[in-house]
């Protein structure tokens, strides 16, 4: 499988974290992988032939174009035939700007982008397919988010990055109460800007943000001593630490690290 990652260009810089693309080679066979938790909401955008979903008793092929709101839990996805695929990674604070509803609305959720653009993801998606090269293909994508792009309230936008810069940078996970006191704002109130501009509310936010943190210290540092990083990320106990990583994954640290190394390396390299 062959990848590519790319910078946002302008004012996207701001939004958007990073853009993915994604092609197998030729003669490579399905490969499937585990789906976890992250901060970003993501767009995913199929030039080739879509993944395929396993939950329950009947793999479910995507749609050709989808948005993945912030989730609890993890799933498993599979090629099927030839791969290729744009991801498109939002700041935490960033997807906003690109919707008209509050994220909240797709959390836990791959909704299908026709139902939210309607007749403008034919087009897109027709271009992409017909596009001829890694960078024709990005151009086409920086062109529709920048067509899609809307202000929020300056304030709304500066509290909720300073939540989330809060967030990140503390070790341990604050309660809403003291986060809303920190940002001089009731804890209803930052409860209802999260759901519309996060799509979590601050506590879901923070576990998500928390889990992340730990799968990058433990991807570059050592990955037998687990229990040091949880202390460090403020799980109050080991059974705490694996039963939260349980939920998120569904598996334990060590089977986790055994099973997708990769994973650790991408995101340390986040």
């Amino acid at each position: 499988m062959h990848f590519c990652f790319f910078q946002p260009s302008g004012f996207l810089k701001k939004y958007v974290k990073q853009y993915c693309l994604m092609e197998s080679v030729p003669g490579e066979q399905d490969m499937c992988e585990r789906v976890i938790p992250t901060e970003h909401i993501q767009l995913m955008f199929h030039y080739k032939d879509p993944f395929v979903v396993h939950s329950g008793t009947m793999p479910v092929r995507q749609p050709f174009s989808i948005v993945s709101g912030l989730s609890h839990s993890y799933s498993d996805v599979s090629t099927h035939g030839l791969t290729g695929v744009i991801f498109i990674s939002f700041t935490p604070a960033g997807a906003c700007h690109f919707f008209e509803f509050p994220l909240s609305e797709i959390e836990n959720q791959s909704v299908d982008l026709k139902a939210v653009y309607n007749r403008e993801i034919h087009e897109v998606e027709e271009k992409l397919h017909r596009a001829g090269s890694s960078g024709e293909r990005i151009a086409l994508i920086e062109q529709f988010l920048v067509q899609r792009y809307r202000e929020i309230p300056i304030h709304d936008e500066l509290l909720v990055q300073s939540a989330v810069t809060l967030i990140k940078s503390n070790r341990g996970p604050f309660t809403t109460p003291e986060l809303a006191g920190m940002l001089s704002v009731t804890p209803k109130s930052l409860e209802r800007k999260f759901a519309a501009y996060i799509g979590k509310t601050p506590r879901q936010f923070t576990r998500i943000v928390r889990f992340n943190q730990c799968i990058r210290d433990i991807g570059s540092g050592d990955k037998g001593h687990f229990t040091q990083y949880a202390y460090r990320n403020g799980y109050y106990d080991q059974s705490h630490f694996i039963h939260e990583f349980k939920m998120y994954s569904g598996y334990t640290p060590g089977e986790f690290f055994s099973l997708f190394p990769d994973c650790a390396e991408n995101f340390a390299n986040a």
